[in-house]
């Protein structure tokens, strides 16, 4: 994440619709001419926005070698590797491209910033340190030799995700942008000076970032449980006053007995759980003021024969 100057700022709204198989490939400008290009492969996608959210970023001539691949949020878990997965960037292992939900959220915008800091940590090196790790300037703000020494940290996932130094960094990019959301919860966020520092290593945003409002992020889920099975959609709660709502639909409503379970888990216990018995295929929960925690929500299947699965989970933030 490098930077730019105000020159000439491309505003023309790109509204585009791709549906299916079919995409469309869209570029945009930064304020400095620099391309910004888009693989949209969801209907009704305002390319714009997002572009909008990467001008007001901290970035350099690394923006134009990226691609932002916009899909329906249901593909992101099988594009990402995981139920866990909000979004990810490819570019350690294949052509840099972040993949990433269609929509228009504070949520989003915070996603679309972490994985750009993950873009931009591919193109800044800290001499003698493996990858990935941050630039120069934050490596030694954030104190990550002594942090790494004493084993708080480590640069895959063995420590947690929280622990892995790239995702740190990404946090603490996105958040100098934001000052939204953080979700290393061991580490303070970046405070005036750290953000002045890292600013001032990657250049200084020029330009605001746009409106986003504070919509509830919604996640569609549908599958098969084999028997004595269980699926889990992990989530964090970054903040008090969150509300986790589910609906949930199991086949085969005329089987005898409990035939699957529906739970809510947070930081390891348990806040409320469902059963789905003969005769009742739907089951639904609604619960205020959770957070912060670390969730789950868990379907279990308690039965020997295949069951078909329909999940719909939505986070909010109270009062929205």
């Amino acid at each position: 994440m490098h930077r730019r100057v105000l020159v000439a700022l491309c505003t023309a709204l790109a509204l585009v619709v791709a549906t299916g198989a079919n995409a469309a490939i869209v570029t945009s400008h930064d304020s400095q001419g620099r391309q910004i290009t888009f693989d949209v492969r969801a209907a009704n996608v305002d390319t714009e926005w997002y572009a909008s959210v990467l001008r007001a970023s901290a970035h350099g001539n690394e923006i134009s070698d990226v691609t932002i691949r916009i899909v329906p949020e249901s593909q992101i878990p099988a594009l990402c590797g995981g139920e866990d997965a909000s979004a990810c960037y490819t570019g350690r292992s294949g052509p840099p491209t972040i993949m990433i939900s269609a929509g228009k959220s504070r949520v989003l915008e915070d996603t679309l910033l972490h994985e750009y800091g993950h873009h931009l940590d591919t193109y800044w090196h800290v001499s003698g340190v493996p990858e990935l790790n941050g630039t120069p300037v934050w490596w030694e703000a954030r104190g990550m030799a002594a942090r790494l020494a004493s084993h708080q940290v480590a640069f895959d996932y063995s420590l947690g995700w929280n622990r892995g130094i790239g995702e740190i960094f990404a946090e603490d990019y996105s958040y100098s942008h934001t000052g939204d959301r953080y979700a290393i919860s061991w580490l303070n966020p970046p405070d005036a000076t750290l953000k002045a520092a890292l600013f001032a290593e990657l250049g200084t945003p020029t330009d605001p970032l746009p409106a986003a409002p504070e919509v509830p992020s919604i996640l569609n889920r549908r599958g098969t449980l084999v028997p004595h099975d269980r699926f889990s959609i992990p989530f964090g709660l970054l903040g008090p006053g969150r509300r986790v709502t589910l609906a949930a639909t199991i086949s085969k409503p005329t089987q005898k007995g409990i035939r699957a379970r529906a739970f809510l888990v947070c930081n390891g216990k348990v806040v409320v759980s469902r059963a789905f018995g003969k005769g009742r295929s739907k089951q639904a929960f609604d619960v205020h003021n959770l957070g912060p925690a670390d969730c789950d929500v868990r379907l279990v299947s308690n039965t020997g024969v295949s069951l078909a699965y329909i999940l719909r989970l939505t986070l909010a933030v109270e009062g929205t």
